[in-house]
């Protein structure tokens, strides 16, 4: 009776064994190097290597991305998640310069080299904000433009960097931002999902749907 009942539990294991088999080999093999359709300017392509990680690269004007992590597959379609999470860049006040001739505002590396191209939102007491953006040795409102200053927001928007609105308590020695990098360029692809079909990759992120194309299996 134990010998039965051994074969018995031995033929159910070897058959959950073959079923278990029989459905991997059932599902699709979509590791790959995938590209982007969508512009012949613009390079954006995705690599899903085999051991469950991958990696994401984008390139299009000043605009440069990137990101890694794991993915999981469920049938023909598979999920992203950005490993380690990235800590978006920031913007943060620092103590203004001793000493005259100084602009108004200024952004600056944490190696003190200054940053042109920032958008500044300046808020005037009584009157619509005034708009520009800064050159790498700062910038001033016009002369009069702006009789009291209250606030001022900045933004990056390149990578669309953008800061909070920070109050305005003095302009002595003008203002002075530090625009932190932290993981400047690493997008989060966490919660990304992608159907494949064939060679052909529906990209599933922030309320896009993107066409990628298999150049390459893996």
């Amino acid at each position: 009776m134990i010998g039965f009942l051994r074969r018995c539990v031995a033929g159910l294991f070897m058959a959950a064994t073959m079923a278990s088999a029989a459905l991997a080999e059932q599902e699709p093999q979509i590791a790959g190097e995938y590209r982007a359709t969508d512009s012949f300017e613009m390079y954006r392509g995705l690599l899903l290597r085999p051991d469950g990680t991958f990696a994401y690269a984008l390139s299009v004007g000043a605009l440069d991305q990137r990101s890694s992590g794991t993915w999981t597959q469920q049938g023909n379609t598979f999920d992203l998640v950005t490993t380690p999470k990235p800590v978006p860049p920031e913007f943060a006040q620092v103590e203004a310069a001793k000493g005259g001739g100084a602009p108004f505002l200024a952004v600056m590396w944490p190696n003190g080299r200054g940053i042109a191209g920032i958008d500044v939102t300046l808020g005037c007491e009584g009157q619509e904000p005034l708009y520009d953006y800064t050159q790498e040795d700062g910038w001033s409102p016009p002369s009069g433009a702006c009789a009291r200053p209250l606030w001022v927001q900045l933004a990056e928007p390149v990578h669309d960097i953008r800061s909070p609105r920070f109050t305005i308590e003095t302009v002595a020695s003008g203002l002075r931002f530090v625009l932190q990098p932290n993981s400047f360029g690493v997008i989060d692809l966490t919660g990304a999902r992608g159907v494949v079909t064939g060679d052909r990759l529906v990209f599933h992120f922030d309320g896009r749907e993107d066409d990628f194309v298999r150049i390459a299996p893996l």
